[in-house]
C-alpha cells in the first residue's frame, strides 16, 4: 500500500522543493497541476479547498495550514520560545492574530496569501522552510476550527520536532499525521529550498568543522551561484553554523538560561561574571558575541547590571568571571587554561596586598555551590578542575609563606624539605608561564619597603639557587646551606649590634673620629670574646661586620641628630624618602628610631603618622606581606 507520494522539483531562480503527500488512497486521488506560463512553470497542490501554489516568485496560498521552520539565530525570536529549550521552529498558521489585550491567540478567515521567496527565508529559515495544508475530508467544516485542532493536536510536534531542521520531511509528515489521530485525513507537507543558501551553509559548515573559523569562506563570494547570498543571509547561515556546532550551542543555551534568570531585575554581579566568562569561552571558538548581544536585547530589553558590579575591582570582577565558568551547564568544559590560571594567580596576590577577603569569599562561594551541585548530579570534570585549582592556591599559600618569612622575618632558614617543595612549586608556575615565580613571589617582596636587608639577601641566594637546580648546577642541600650561611651572619651581625646599641647609650660621639672608631672596635672585640652566646659565631664577626654594624650606628646617629629635627621643622618628607633610599638602613629600624625620637620629646601621634606615610608611599599590607613590627630582635 502507498503510504506517500514524494515530488521533487524546481521553480523560479534558485528554489528547489520536495513535496510529500501523505495520507489514505494518496494513489488513485487527483492533487496536483504544474501549469506553464510566459514567466516560467507554476505547480499547484490542492485538496479540499485549500491549496498551495509556487510560482517563480513566491508562494501563493489558501485555506487551512501554515509555514514553519526551524529557528535561525541573527533574528528576534518570541521571548516565549527563546526560553523553552525545547522549542527550536517556527510555527505560522493561516489566518492566526493575537489579541494585543488578552494575548490570546485567535484564527480568523484571512486565510488567503502570497509570499515572496526573499520574504519566506527572510522571516523564516535561510535555507529551508515549510509550506503544509490539510484535506480532513470535511471532517470541520470551518476553517478556523480546523486550525485550532491542527494546532492543539499537531502543534507542539511543529515547534519541537528536530526532524524539521534535518529534513526528514516523510518521517515528519507521518508524525504529524499520527498526532492528528484522524484516519482519513490527508496531510500535504511542501519542503522549500534556498540552493545558494544551501550551498553557503554547507560550505560553512565543512569550514567550520575542519578549522573551527570562516574567515577563509570570502574568497568562495565569487562564484555565481554563492553571489547571490545577501550579507545578512550570510550572517545569519554563517551564526547558525556556529551555533548548531555541540560545544558552541550548549555555551549559548547556557547564556540564554543565566539571563532568563534575570529577567524583570538587574544582573547580579555573579551574574554578570558568569555572562561574561561564556562570552570568553566563545571567543576561542570564534562564536559572535553579536548572539550574546541580540539575546540580552530580547530578554532584557536593555542591558542591567547590578550596581555592585562596576564598584568592584578589576582583580575581583575577573575572579567572578572565572570562577563562576565551574558553575556553567553540565556540557562546558570546566577545565581552566594557563591564562585563566595565571589571571587567577594574579588576582589573589592583589587581593592579598589590598587585604581583599573578597576573593576567598567567591573561591569559597564557588566551592559550596560546586558541593551542592554535586549532590544532585555526578560531574567529575567540575569537582577534579576546581581540586587543581585548590591545589594551585595552596601551593600560592605556601610559597608566599615561605617567600614572606625569608624576607620579613629575622633569624630565619630553610630546611631541605622546605626548598624541595620551593623547587616543585617553582617548575608548576615556571609551566603556566615563564618567569611567573619571579613575578608573582620575589619581585613584589623585593620592591616592598618593609622588607629586610638580610632578607633581600636571603631571597636572592633562593633565587639563584632554585635556578641552579634547575640547571643541575646546585643541589637542595647546597641552596639550604647557603641561605643558613646568611642567616649566621645576620644572627651575629643583630647579636653586634644589640651589643654596641647598650654601650653606646645612644651617644654616638666615639664614633665620629678615626682614633674613636679604632678604640671602640678593640673593645667591643675583647667584649664579644667574653660573651658565650657569640662563641659559635665567632667565625663570622670578622672586619667586615663590625665596619658594617658601626656604618650603621652612625647613619642612625646622623639620621636622628641632623635630619630627622629638619624633617619635622619643615615638615619636608621627600629627605627622609631620599635618606631611606640610599642609606640601606631597614625601614623597621627607622621607625622604631623615630618613635623613640617622638616620645622623648612628647611631639603628637598625629605629626608621626604623617612623616612616616608620605604620598606614594601606601599603609603596609597585612594580607600577603608579612609586616615586621617592634616585636623583631
Amino acid at each position: 500500500m502507498i503510504r506517500a507520494i514524494v515530488h521533487q522539483g524546481s521553480v523560479g531562480k534558485g528554489i528547489e522543493y520536495f513535496a510529500a503527500v501523505a495520507g489514505p488512497d494518496v494513489d488513485r486521488r487527483f492533487f496536483f497541476e504544474q501549469i506553464a506560463a510566459p514567466r516560467g512553470d507554476v505547480i499547484r497542490y490542492f485538496a479540499g479547498g485549500s491549496e498551495i501554489v509556487l510560482n517563480p516568485e513566491g508562494v501563493r496560498f489558501h485555506g487551512n495550514g501554515g509555514l514553519f521552520g526551524e529557528y535561525m539565530f541573527g533574528g528576534h525570536l518570541p521571548v516565549g520560545d527563546l526560553l523553552n529549550d525545547e522549542v527550536v521552529n517556527r510555527l505560522v498558521l493561516f489566518g492566526a492574530t493575537v489579541d494585543a489585550k488578552t494575548h490570546e491567540l485567535k484564527f480568523t478567515y484571512n486565510n488567503a496569501g502570497f509570499e515572496t521567496y526573499d520574504s519566506i527565508f527572510l522571516q523564516g529559515n535561510a535555507v529551508a522552510n515549510y509550506v503544509f495544508f490539510l484535506d480532513d475530508r470535511k471532517r470541520y467544516e470551518d476553517t478556523t476550527d480546523r486550525q485550532a485542532q491542527t494546532l492543539r493536536a499537531a502543534g507542539k510536534l511543529l515547534k519541537r520536532s528536530k526532524r524539521v531542521g534535518s529534513g526528514q520531511f516523510i518521517a515528519l509528515a507521518h508524525e504529524v499525521l499520527a498526532a492528528l489521530d484522524e484516519p482519513d485525513t490527508t496531510l500535504f507537507l511542501l519542503r522549500i529550498i534556498n540552493r545558494a543558501n544551501q550551498r553557503f551553509s554547507e560550505l560553512c559548515h565543512d569550514a567550520y568543522a575542519n578549522k573551527r573559523s570562516l574567515d577563509e569562506l570570502s574568497a568562495t563570494y565569487a562564484d555565481d551561484d554563492l553571489g547571490r547570498v545577501e550579507a545578512y543571509q550570510r550572517e545569519r547561515i554563517q551564526i547558525g553554523v556556529i551555533y548548531h556546532d555541540p560545544n558552541n550551542q550548549e555555551l549559548i543555551d547556557e547564556y540564554k538560561r543565566i539571563l532568563a534568570s534575570c529577567a524583570g531585575s538587574t544582573i547580579s554581579p555573579s551574574a554578570r561574571a558568569r555572562l561574561m566568562r561564556i562570552r570568553t569561552l566563545s571567543l576561542r571558538n570564534e562564536v559572535p558575541l553579536s548572539i550574546f548581544d541580540t539575546l540580552e536585547e530580547i530578554l532584557l530589553q536593555e542591558p542591567r547590571v547590578a550596581n555592585e558590579a562596576s564598584e568592584e575591582p578589576d582583580y575581583i570582577q575577573s575572579t567572578r568571571e572565572i570562577l563562576g565558568g565551574f558553575l556553567l551547564g553540565k556540557s562546558i568544559t570546566r577545565r581552566l587554561s594557563s591564562l585563566d590560571m595565571v589571571q587567577l594567580m594574579e588576582n589573589k596576590q592583589k587581593a592579598g596586598a589590598n587585604r581583599d577577603q573578597t576573593f576567598e569569599e567567591l573561591l569559597l562561594d564557588t566551592g559550596r555551590q560546586i558541593d551542592e551541585i554535586g549532590l544532585q548530579e555526578e560531574d567529575f570534570e567540575r569537582l577534579e578542575s576546581f581540586g587543581e585549582l585548590v591545589t594551585l592556591f595552596d601551593r600560592i599559600d605556601h610559597t608566599t609563606m615561605l617567600v614572606n618569612k625569608l624576607a620579613f622575618m629575622d633569624d630565619v632558614e630553610l630546611t631541605q624539605e622546605q626548598v624541595r617543595s620551593l623547587v616543585g612549586n617553582m617548575q608548576v608556575f615556571e609551566k603556566l608561564r615563564r618567569g611567573l615565580f619571579q613575578q608573582l613571589f620575589i619581585d613584589p617582596v623585593l620592591a616592598n619597603e618593609y622588607a629586610l636587608s638580610y632578607g633581600k639577601k636571603k631571597l636572592y641566594s633562593l633565587t639563584l639557587g632554585l635556578l641552579s637546580i634547575e640547571n643541575n648546577e646546585a643541589s637542595i642541600t647546597e641552596v639550604a646551606g647557603s641561605i643558613a650561611s646568611i642567616n649566621r651572619i645576620e644572627r651575629a651581625y643583630f647579636a653586634v649590634y644589640k651589643m654596641v646599641r647598650r654601650r653606646m647609650a645612644n651617644f654616638y660621639l666615639e664614633l665620629n673620629t678615626l682614633e674613636g672608631r679604632e678604640t671602640f672596635r678593640r673593645e667591643i672585640k675583647a667584649e664579644i670574646g667574653l660573651d658565650e652566646n657569640l662563641r659559635e659565631l665567632q667565625d663570622v664577626i670578622n672586619e667586615s661586620l663590625l665596619e658594617e654594624v658601626i656604618t650603621k650606628i652612625r647613619l642612625e646617629a646622623f639620621y636622628i641628630n641632623q635630619l630627622l629635627p629638619r624633617i619635622v621643622d619643615d615638615q619636608d618628607i621627600r629627605v627622609r624618602t631620599d635618606f631611606l633610599s640610599n642609606s640601606g638602613l631597614d625601614l623597621f629600624q627607622i621607625e622604631e628610631l623615630e618613635s623613640e625620637y617622638f616620645e622623648m620629646r612628647a611631639f603628637p601621634p598625629e605629626l608621626l603618622r604623617a612623616i612616616q606615610r608620605p604620598v606614594g608611599h601606601p599603609e603596609p599590607s597585612e594580607g600577603s606581606m608579612a609586616v615586621p613590627g617592634s616585636s623583631h630582635r
